[in-house]
């Protein structure tokens, strides 16, 4: 069983500096933190996270065999999205024995991406008593674990569906890229051929989520992916977007049994959706024997909400037996002996 209070921080970017401030503020023990980035290794956590400094001091290293020795602790994981990218640095915590909680989104439904390396991590983790968890807000909350908890009150589902318009004018270069941002219709399509625009990444991640839960079988999935073409310039401090250039991407998917559609999601991301009238939002809709529809408005937050998850789900993955896990295994991941009058 790892240490109640020790945490290991393995990836320092937005995420995990957003992670270790909220575990900090929480009473956790960060005892290591493990990023690549030269300009970061060697620095002072808390000069980094730009707080005070605490009675110990840590710093930052690019070992992270190093940083795993020691007594069993919960590794906070934010450093891609791809399970086959970060499965190296999963296996590694996992063979020492730490539980992982992992904001990758492949890793919230992760035989979605590999059904033979989910399994080959769930019996790494159960052979060394660790636990292995996906969480986030998307996916993880927002597009599945919020539907699936719509459906308590429901006799039979027949159909779900949710839709997620969010504003991307925060992020960086790297996700306004993902999305196409600042594209030309026609080079929005070549890039979609390409691979360079990606979508929302998780959309398999929500549905099998979701399937496995309702007992659905799923026999195919259709994606479409679709450019949101402005009608005004927008610009963030990463890109310009001119009248007819591309503000973001409408990703969709839709899941079926047999013939009939069960699952639809949709995730128009762009730049500035409110310079045209657009209100960002959470909408989920059950269909069955009743029907339930609900909007959040604005939008669930992405970056601080998934840190939550993130730190809340801490205390509740040590309650689960060892291997892979599941965000809907676990009771409802609130913050737990936690009260601030704080807004």
């Amino acid at each position: 069983m790892p240490n109640s209070n020790d945490l290991i921080i393995c990836g320092l970017g937005a995420m995990g500096q957003r992670i270790a401030r909220l575990a900090l503020i929480r009473g956790y023990r960060i005892r290591a933190v493990v990023d690549r980035d030269p300009a970061k290794v060697g620095k002072p956590l808390h000069e980094l996270l730009d707080i005070a400094t605490h009675e110990y001091l840590i710093t930052v290293t690019s070992d992270l065999g190093a940083a795993l020795q020691g007594e069993k602790a919960t590794v906070m994981h934010a450093t891609g999205s791809f399970l086959s990218d970060i499965a190296p640095q999963l296996r590694a915590c996992l063979a020492q024995g730490h539980d992982v909680i992992s904001i990758a989104e492949e890793m919230a439904y992760p035989a979605a991406a590999d059904v033979e390396l989910a399994a080959e991590l769930n019996e790494l983790a159960s052979a060394n008593g660790a636990r292995l968890l996906g969480t986030g807000v998307n996916p993880g909350f927002a597009m599945d674990v919020l539907l699936m908890a719509l459906t308590v009150p429901c006799g039979h589902v027949s159909h779900v569906h949710a839709r997620r318009c969010n504003d991307l004018s925060d992020f960086g270069a790297t996700v306004l890229d993902s999305q196409g941002v600042g594209l030309t219709a026609s080079a929005f399509e070549a890039a979609i051929a390409s691979g360079k625009v990606v979508g929302h990444v998780g959309f398999r991640q929500s549905i099998g989520l979701m399937a496995a839960h309702f007992g659905w079988p799923i026999d195919r999935i259709e994606e479409r992916k679709s450019a949101i073409i402005s009608q005004s310039t927008r610009s963030t401090p990463h890109v310009s977007v001119a009248p007819g250039q591309v503000a973001g991407c409408l990703h969709e998917a839709v899941a079926f049994c047999g013939e009939q559609e069960v699952i639809r999601l949709e995730h128009p991301q762009q730049i500035h959706p409110g310079l045209e009238g657009i209100e960002t939002s959470d909408v989920a809709r059950i269909t069955g024997d009743q029907t339930i529809e609900m909007r959040i408005s604005p939008e669930v937050s992405g970056g601080s909400g998934t840190a939550a998850c993130a730190v809340n789900a801490i205390a509740y993955l040590r309650q689960a037996k060892p291997g892979l896990v599941h965000i809907n295994e676990l009771p409802l991941t609130s913050p737990r002996s936690f009260f601030s009058t704080t807004s």
